[in-house]
């Protein structure tokens, strides 16, 4: 897995000035949010990808107010942003979430690559990976399940909640997500992960 990640909010570059992490490129998280995309490959090349935010948790509810945080959570893509902002009013506000949360916006695998244990091996490494490319501690992994399909070359949310197949898809997310210890957050459609300190 590697990363790339845009910052807005601060100017900062990608690199931590870090002895225990080897002076390597990492991700700074910015001063309230950092957007990233993490590339899924293996030995053919690019098989997916996970889209997120990382959420400086500590600065966003020490330093700002309602309206003000509402603001930060404001993203190019509207789709993106009324989830991000559901999950701030719905959850994030609620929780005592310390540190930093990662919210997965999308996790993406190419369909002749899924169902080979892919999906496991990424939350696997997902915490080490973290850990390795962000200076700030990451506390919890945040998402809200749903199916992604590649359509006419474009990536796409693809929930009809009329359409008997794609409830019984949303269904096996959910399954496989509960898997790999993600749980749901009270009555919200979302999970949440805690990160292994």
């Amino acid at each position: 897995m590697n990363s790339k990640g845009s910052d807005e909010e601060d100017g900062s570059n990608n690199n931590c000035d870090s002895e225990a992490h080897n002076n390597k490129s990492i991700l700074r998280l910015s001063h309230y949010k950092k957007e990233i995309i993490i590339n899924i490959a293996d030995v053919n090349g690019e098989i997916g990808y996970i889209k997120g935010v990382l959420l400086n948790v500590d600065n966003i509810f020490n330093e700002l107010k309602s309206d003000e945080i509402l603001k930060i959570l404001e993203f190019t893509d509207k789709e993106e942003e009324e989830e991000i902002k559901s999950f701030y009013i719905q959850v994030l506000s609620k929780e005592n979430c310390k540190d930093n949360a990662f919210y997965i916006t999308e996790l993406f695998i190419e369909k002749e690559y899924r169902g080979n244990g892919i999906g496991r091996r990424i939350f696997e490494q997902l915490p080490r990976f973290l850990d390795r490319n962000i200076c700030e501690p990451v506390s919890c992994i945040y998402l809200m399940p749903g199916p992604l399909e590649k359509i006419n070359g474009e990536v796409e949310y693809i929930m009809n909640p009329k359409d008997e197949n794609m409830v019984l898809l949303k269904q096996r997310l959910i399954r496989f997500y509960e898997s790999v210890g993600f749980k749901r957050i009270g009555e919200t459609d979302f999970y949440y992960k805690k990160e292994a300190s």
